[in-house]
């Protein structure tokens, strides 16, 4: 279950706020087929923010469940894809994190 949250500095959202909405369910279907989960099991957002000026402009923060056959290497790619479609997306180099979390200590409440 990928859960994205994109902070974008308040600077760029006026204009590209519409492109980087219109792209989040082909964002979506990407990180569901990489990771191989429903749709259903995803949240995503977009928040502006207002942050420093020498920072990225666009941070995206992954968080998934840990499950065999997510290693390191699976969630670099994950995050090559992510980092090289938002920032096609947002016209600006965008950071990504990516966050395992652990099974056992996750609750989700729907």
């Amino acid at each position: 279950m990928p859960l994205l949250s994109i902070t974008v500095d308040q600077t760029l959202w006026q204009s590209e706020r519409t492109g980087l909405m219109d792209a989040l369910p082909e964002i979506r279907d990407m990180l569901c087929q990489k990771l191989g989960v429903s749709q259903a099991a995803s949240h995503l957002t977009v928040t502006p923010v207002f942050g420093l000026q020498d920072q990225t402009l666009v941070n995206a923060d992954l968080r998934v469940l840990g499950k065999e056959g997510r290693g390191p290497e699976m969630l670099a790619e994950v995050a090559r894809a992510l980092q090289a479609q938002l920032s096609a997306t947002c016209g600006s180099h965008v950071s990504v994190r990516v966050t395992t979390m652990v099974p056992s200590a996750y609750l989700a409440l729907r």
